[in-house]
């Protein structure tokens, strides 16, 4: 089983760093600089991590954090940053010529400019050339997609680690929704008004780079809460109880759902929303899509708070029904320690009134004797 064990979380580690590399060859491949191969040095993080999960935790997964997706994202997310940001100076050198169009002669010339840009074959990169002609676009979206079921891919088949199996298959289809929906922000570069602006274009990047740091997270990884112990078991226990909940709040933040709520609001749906209410009013850009994705990810953003609220106002509930469960059993105590009292009380003026009961017989059997002597 360990063998198994280390077998696949080498296998996936090895997928990632090629796959990262050949984003990194296509982004030289297409905007014919060779200094993007600078960007294969993050991959000494990954190859370290990959070390030091096989030696020391014997290629199990850690609980909390996924430290080898952390290293893949660094090495591949600038790759992907260069080939969008080729797109959006494609787009608009394009349009900048279909703007300066006045003789069919310039026609002509615009049109081989775009039609190199989008078809060509793989460039000879360290003597080994791939006779491959494809669309440009195409082969972006293809990294892109590629690079967010690797991710799915790979957490399914690393070794689960201390989280159980029912974690993981929720995990998986958190992986599944958090995929589609940042699939679903590059909807916005079909709009022209977004590829012609650099600044948006920049913006929707980071946001897509942030909301990828999801995939480090094991949002569904939370201890379980312990058993309810009796009253009657520990007097102390309530008030120890509730003293752990009071203190613990940090603890208790990073145990529930409220973790993975608060990572989902603000690296995925807050942000989402945000740049779609602004490319509506500021661009004018109203389409079906973009309308459709903005009314999701405003419900989405109220079903989180409402969440959130519903949590918080549990949580408040335990702590006092705690609280109040410490002060009866309070009561209760004190009041069977006054009858404790008053029973020992009671029971010493027993005892004193048995020790005048011999006294008092002695003086009658006393008299009775004297009784019967005077008798004639």
């Amino acid at each position: 089983m360990l063998v198994f064990d280390l077998i696949k979380a080498v296998c996936v580690r090895v997928v990632l760093l090629i796959h990262s590399l050949l984003v990194i060859w296509l982004a030289s491949s297409i905007t014919h600089q060779r200094l993007n191969w600078i960007l294969a040095v993050a991959n000494i993080g990954l190859l370290a991590e990959s070390f030091v999960t096989l030696i020391k935790n014997k290629g199990q997964e850690w609980k909390w954090f996924c430290p080898c997706f952390f290293f893949y994202l660094c090495s591949t997310i600038p790759g992907i940053w260069i080939l969008e940001l080729d797109r959006m100076q494609g787009y608009q050198d394009k349009q900048d010529a279909v703007n300066q169009i006045n003789t069919d002669t310039s026609k002509h010339n615009a049109t081989n400019t775009t039609d190199a840009r989008k078809s060509h074959p793989f460039d000879d990169i360290q003597g080994v050339t791939i006779p491959i002609t494809m669309e440009t676009e195409t082969l972006v979206i293809i990294m892109e997609q590629l690079f967010l079921y690797l991710m799915i891919l790979a957490r399914w088949i690393l070794p689960r680690g201390e989280i159980t199996r029912n974690e993981l298959s929720q995990l998986l289809f958190v992986f599944i929704g958090i995929a589609s929906d940042i699939t679903e922000l590059f909807a916005l570069f079909e709009e022209h008004a977004v590829r012609m602006s650099t600044n948006l274009t920049y913006v929707i990047l980071c946001i897509w780079s942030f909301s990828l740091l999801q995939f480090t997270f094991v949002l569904t990884s939370t201890h379980s809460p312990k058993k309810t112990r009796t009253a009657l078991a520990t007097v102390s226990a309530p008030d120890d109880e509730a003293n752990d909940v009071k203190e613990n709040v940090i603890k208790a933040f990073f145990q529930t759902e409220v973790w993975s709520i608060c990572v989902n609001f603000l690296l995925q749906d807050g942000p989402f929303l945000a740049v779609r209410l602004y490319t509506m009013i500021e661009f004018k850009v109203l389409t079906y899509s973009i309308i459709f994705f903005t009314a999701k990810n405003g419900l989405l953003v109220m079903l989180l708070v409402y969440r959130l609220s519903v949590l918080c106002i549990e949580r408040q509930s335990k702590v006092g029904a705690t609280e109040e469960e410490a002060s009866s059993i309070g009561s209760k105590k004190a009041l069977s320690e006054d009858s404790k009292a008053k029973s020992v009380e009671f029971i010493e003026k027993i005892d004193e009134s048995n020790k005048d009961i011999p006294a008092v017989t002695d003086a009658r059997k006393r008299n009775g004797n004297n009784e019967r002597q005077n008798e004639p």
